[in-house]
């Protein structure tokens, strides 16, 4: 007697936490293409090639989806910016390096950077795990900057404050780069050295006693 092999279901090749790492990088793919607001949990599905009900198994809906494409992202930019962290140097030169990865990022990633901070995540505060991996990433600053105080470096006071002001003005300059304000416009260097430069001039704010620098490109 021939007994009949069942035939495996499409969604039977994705095991322990393969399938919601595929629509991840699925959504990514879709918002390159067509837009957050054309995003569809049953379009990502079909690149993956699921079944349509294969991605409720693991976000309740397409906002969730948002959600932890956004963790993901910050848990991406932290580990770039953790691994930049040199406890032999400054921390006036640790934030320097890990605000260039930041920059550089952005730049790497412009869907996943826009869902970091822009508005296409409703209810943002109800998703724990996107709200404790922004944290994270933003405690790299924090960290930094309160070793800066400790060791006399910077402006003696309130870390959080310090961190948030120098990330403000990096998260401008990404915003910008991201819009392509710059990209029609006259930069008084290449663009690499513009960004160490604005980087540099930012972070110079939190030193206590700021020596005298050159902006000469060939200082930087």
């Amino acid at each position: 007697m021939t007994t009949k092999t069942a035939s495996a279901s499409p969604d039977s090749k994705y095991h322990h936490g393969n399938l919601r790492l595929a629509l991840l990088d699925a959504a990514i793919a879709q918002i390159k293409d067509v837009g957050v607001e054309k995003l569809s949990l049953r379009g990502i599905a079909r690149t993956v090639g699921v079944s349509q009900t294969a991605p409720y198994r693991h976000f309740k809906d397409k906002n969730q989806l948002l959600a932890d494409v956004a963790a993901q992202a910050f848990i991406e930019l932290y580990e770039r910016s953790r691994s930049l962290i040199d406890p032999n140097a400054s921390a006036l030169e640790n934030i320097q390096a890990t605000g260039m990865a930041y920059l550089q990022y952005a730049i790497d990633n412009p869907e996943k950077y826009r869902l970091l901070f822009g508005n296409s995540i409703q209810n943002r505060r109800s998703y724990s795990a996107m709200i404790e991996a922004g944290e994270q990433s933003f405690r790299i600053l924090i960290d930094q900057v309160e070793r800066g105080i400790k060791a006399g470096d910077f402006i003696p006071g309130c870390p959080l404050l310090l961190a948030n002001t120098l990330w403000t003005q990096v998260h401008g300059s990404a915003s910008l780069i991201l819009d392509g304000f710059y990209q029609d416009r006259e930069l008084p260097m290449p663009f690499d050295d513009f960004l160490k430069a604005q980087i540099m001039i930012a972070s110079r704010a939190l030193l206590l006693n700021p020596m005298p620098i050159s902006l000469d490109r060939n200082r930087l």
